[in-house]
This record gives C-alpha cells, structure tokens and sequence, in this order.
C-alpha cells in the first residue's frame, strides 16, 4: 500500500495492479481501506497510466468499494480524463 504514494508514477500503477491482481484475498475491511486510499490517490493523480490503473483496481474491489469510500471521485473533472477514465469514474461512482 506504501507504494500508492510512491514519487514514480511507474511505481503507483505497478502498486494498483497489485491490489487488482490480490482482490480475492482481501477482508471487507481491507477492501474497504484500499477502495478509499486508491481513491485518494486517484483524485491527485497526474499520470494517465497509474490514474487506469487506480480506477481499475477500485472496479476490481467491486462491492468492497463502497460509495462512502469513493465519493471523492466525485471531485474530479471527467470530461478532462483521458481516454475513457471519465467512464471508469462514472461506473465507479454508480456502483
């Protein structure tokens, strides 16, 4: 989880497939606290690949990713987010 913050934005998007690639064996709890220090994390992030990567992970947590968790997704400006990110959000955030 320490790497979510990592300086190197390579770094953030390896951390955040590696929540994706663990989602099974994570407790609600667990899931929970990813679900929201990824969001955190993607509401500053800079980089277009790491931020995919981010998003993704929390479409991965599914049910674990709870709105409460999320809601700061809400601050970012989807028609700005490249590619379909601005999709990734919405789907997020509709649950």
């Amino acid at each position: 989880m320490r790497n979510i913050a990592a300086p190197d934005p390579k770094v953030r998007e390896s951390a955040a497939d590696e929540v994706t690639d663990l989602v099974s064996v994570y407790s609600l709890a667990d899931g929970r606290v990813l679900a929201g220090v990824l969001a955190a994390a993607a509401e500053c992030e800079t980089d277009p690949a790491a931020l995919e990567a981010q998003l993704n992970a929390i479409i991965q947590l599914g049910s674990l990713a709870e709105p409460e968790m999320v809601a700061r997704l809400r601050d970012l400006d989807i028609e700005r987010l490249p590619g379909e990110l601005g999709d990734y959000v919405e789907d997020i955030l509709e649950g």
